[in-house]
């Protein structure tokens, strides 16, 4: 493919500049508001910047160290979690929620991404059904997901080992996570860990190996900027005891009762 082969050897400071912010400024765009209605064009065509912006990534190295570098990386990220949070409930936009899924698999993979969601986040955009907090860009980030997660199409199902390995990932690089954030996350593996849940699918456990996961790198990495998260764990003790104690057998579990 000769677009590929050309997009690989972008290497210029110049044009990796050029193309970032013209993606910038198109991703950006449906998050734009004025006093004047319509004063601004919208574009409709968010999916297929994405798809080109992870084609773009995903071929030439010096680009995603230069966006993983660059002012502009939170200009493309919060947008597209955005999105993600408004896909989650609508069938027809599956497709575009993949795609922001993989994309954050993507950038989860490099350290500096990790590390650059310590920002403080203070952009005032719409973001329907998240709660109010005071945090950084990691904390709105796990409040998307929780949200995905949580109140997402049936069939995202097969994407939570996606969003929770993204979570892992990070996990490392977060010096300080919001008192929300810690409750979510506590949330979710009290789900998780449910019984009925863990059972009902061979490969379930593994959401409960993921959160563990994410508890054990904070604690063991970020431990003094996360007392919050000590707090949560701790204030929640009795589901980490539930899950030190699962039964062993079918029989124990069918003689455990159903939740309410």
């Amino acid at each position: 493919n000769l677009f590929c082969g050309y997009v690989s050897r972008l290497h210029q400071n110049e044009d990796l500049e050029f193309i970032a912010k013209g993606l910038t400024t198109l991703v950006y765009n449906p998050l734009r508001q004025t006093y004047l209605p319509h004063s601004i064009k919208k574009v409709f065509f968010t999916q297929e910047l994405y798809i080109l912006f992870w084609k773009l990534f995903e071929l030439n190295k010096r680009f995603a160290q230069h966006i993983l570098r660059s002012s502009v990386l939170f200009d493309l990220v919060v947008p597209l979690l955005q999105q993600i949070l408004e896909c989650r409930t609508n069938p027809a936009l599956v497709g575009m929620l993949h795609v922001g899924v993989f994309i954050l698999l993507l950038l989860s993979g490099e350290r500096n991404f990790g590390v650059r969601l310590n920002k403080p986040f203070l952009l005032k955009i719409p973001l329907p059904d998240l709660p109010k907090f005071t945090g950084t860009h990691a904390d709105l980030l796990f409040l998307v997901f929780h949200k995905t997660i949580t109140s997402g199409l049936p069939r995202l199902h097969p994407l939570y080992d996606s969003l929770l390995t993204v979570l892992v990932n990070v996990s490392p690089y977060l010096k300080s996570l919001s008192m929300v954030t810690c409750a979510r996350l506590l949330h979710l593996i009290e789900s998780f860990s449910t019984n009925w849940f863990l059972f009902a699918k061979p490969t379930n456990h593994y959401l409960v190996f993921y959160l563990l996961e994410i508890f054990n790198n904070v604690i063991q990495y970020q431990f003094d900027g996360n007392t919050n998260l000590v707090y949560s764990i701790l204030h929640s003790k009795d589901v980490f005891y539930q899950l030190a104690n699962l039964p062993e057998d079918s029989y124990q579990f069918s003689k455990q009762p159903l939740p309410e």
